[in-house]
């Protein structure tokens, strides 16, 4: 019976603090104090208290300041400090959620709160930072303080400090990353506790912390360099993370971030790494040179690098290695997470011969012919590597040619009868009864962009499909054909339908007099969507063939 009255109580209580009814829970509190300390036994697999729960609603402030209050008058300060099996103060849980609210309640009624640490050694600010919780890690830098705990160690030192340096970066708080790193230089060579890898190994892995990843910079974010100014930055961004980069190199000279900087094209951590140590541009990537890795990995923004380098790169495209010379290498068939940066085999095909004619101009005119291992010349190891992708790119051309002419040849179609069939028919003359009306103008205009623009698609479409598809006609012939077929074809498509729009206009206008507007609006709908779903090939097409290349000195900085 009293187990069941006590079951009784601790529901009540449970739900209290869900509601945040304080009143509910007092009643209960002041008649049995033991109710608190109640929920460990009705829950002896994860065992809490009233306290965690109300904390992790985030919602619940009235009840955790009442029973903050209640918990200091009874005078029992260990309440404040029950754990869970995992080693979870209410704090934590707050840290959690990101209750930084009641996280100032509790530690200003227990300031020892934030040096307690979990089983696995992590205070509230690691949780709060390992759960994106800006905030409560802004307000617990403030309170968390570098002294040994009760199980001997430090939140900012050790494996435990680099286990919270991991979670800053991971969250993308590299203000705070920074702050932290220039106070204890030490973590920057420290391995964490959850992958065993440093800083500058987990930098290397995030491409979207640097200027050349996706995410926009933030103009208003500034490096921090002192505490107070990591708490009133709310977020960390490119800034933060190249000035992190640059501190940790100063402090580290650690090399083993480099491999896979290069493998995910974090140019400005290589570029840092070569200002401050010129020597690392021989660096050896599985075998490879920094220059030649890139040329490997297909990662242009690291190749780039060569174009902030003196005379001295020739040297970097001069080594032999057991894959042949870097023109080998190019020839190599790209990774395929690489190759799929762009759309169709067709353009994998051209980026490939790209890398190739890069390449080639930055080698030694003997390594252009020079013999590997496998008695195979640069130009023999592109084409039989690219074997297949070649026939993909010919598969892909001419499908694409094909649908297209289809298209163009029915507008060529339509718009050559149109002209001798004109609306509102012929006087006696033979002349139109509308050739004096502006709108029948339009139509005639219109009608005849709409057939010279689809002839001349149908012209550059069928000169694809008889062309001999050689491996260099990837490169700029065929995408050109292809860019103005297409051009050619949205051209025609936007005429016919203006054309139509005034042949119904001119034949209606006299009995519905408001049928223009809704033919103009129906008449942009298939232009609308032939736009938008040849859009992107379009204007990969032009920036590939017609736009300045993905090679190009980044910045003039002088690496070498």
């Amino acid at each position: 019976m009293g187990n069941e009255m006590g079951l009784i109580k601790y529901c009540t209580v449970y739900k209290a603090a869900i509601a945040d009814d304080w009143e509910a829970a007092r009643l209960i509190f002041e008649e049995e104090r033991n109710v608190f300390l109640a929920f460990t036994y009705f829950n002896e697999n994860n065992p809490y208290t009233p306290l965690h729960i109300a904390v992790a609603t985030n919602c619940s402030h009235r009840f955790v300041q009442e029973l903050v209050e209640w918990i200091m008058r009874v005078g029992d300060v260990q309440m404040l400090r029950f754990r869970d099996t995992a080693g979870h103060s209410a704090l934590h849980y707050a840290a959690i959620v990101g209750n930084t609210q009641d996280a100032r309640l509790l530690i200003d009624a227990d300031p020892e709160l934030a040096q307690m640490s979990s089983i696995k050694g992590w205070t509230a600010l690691t949780l709060a930072a390992a759960c994106r919780r800006k905030e409560a890690v802004n307000y617990l830098l403030q309170v968390t303080k570098d002294v040994i705990n009760e199980e001997g160690t430090s939140p900012y030192r050790g494996e435990l400090g680099a286990d919270l340096l991991l979670y800053t970066i991971h969250s993308d708080f590299y203000d705070v990353a920074l702050y932290l790193v220039k106070k204890y230089p030490d973590l920057v060579t420290e391995r964490n506790t959850v992958s065993g890898q440093t800083a500058l190994e987990i930098l290397a892995r995030k491409p979207n912390a640097f200027p050349s990843g996706r995410i926009p910079v933030d103009k208003e974010t500034t490096l921090a360099a002192e505490p107070s100014e990591v708490i009133t930055t709310q977020d960390g961004t490119h800034k933060t993370s190249y000035g992190a980069f640059a501190f940790f190199w100063r402090v580290s000279r650690y090399l083993g971030a480099i491999s896979t900087a290069v493998k995910s094209g974090i140019y400005e951590l290589i570029e840092q790494c070569c200002l401050h140590y010129p020597a690392i541009i021989g660096y050896q990537v599985e075998g490879l040179n920094l220059v030649m890795a890139a040329i490997s990995e297909r990662q242009e923004k690291v190749y780039n690098l060569v174009y902030q380098m003196s005379a001295y790169k020739v040297f970097t495209s001069s080594e032999n290695t057991p894959l042949g010379n870097a023109l080998h290498i190019a020839g190599k068939l790209a990774p395929l997470h690489r190759l799929n940066t762009v759309t169709g085999a067709a353009l994998q095909m051209q980026r490939e011969l790209q890398w190739f004619k890069e390449v080639e101009k930055f080698v030694l005119p003997t390594r252009r012919t020079q013999a590997n291992f496998e008695h195979k010349t640069p130009r023999m190891v592109f084409t039989s590597e690219h074997k297949e992708l070649l026939q993909e790119a010919k598969l892909w051309m001419k499908d694409t040619s094909s649908s297209a002419t289809v298209v163009a040849a029915l507008i060529v179609t339509i718009a050559f009868s149109a002209i001798f069939t004109a609306p509102g028919g012929n006087d006696n003359n033979g002349k139109p009864l509308f050739l004096n009306d502006g709108v029948f103008i339009l139509f005639a205009i219109s009608d005849a962009i709409a057939l010279f623009s689809s002839s001349t698609s149908v012209m550059m479409l069928l000169a694809v499909l008889s062309s001999r598809f050689a491996e260099e006609d990837f490169l700029y012939s065929l995408p050109k054909r292809l860019t103005l077929g297409l051009i050619s074809l949205f051209i025609s498509i936007a005429a016919i339908m203006v054309s139509f729009s005034a042949t119904l206009s001119l034949v209606l206008r006299d009995k519905i007099q408001w049928i223009a507007a809704p033919v103009v609006l129906l008449a942009v709908v298939p232009v609308t969507l032939f736009l938008l779903l040849q859009y992107p090939l379009l204007v990969e097409l032009v920036r590939s063939t017609y736009g300045r290349g993905i090679f190009y000195k980044q910045n003039d900085l002088l690496l070498h």
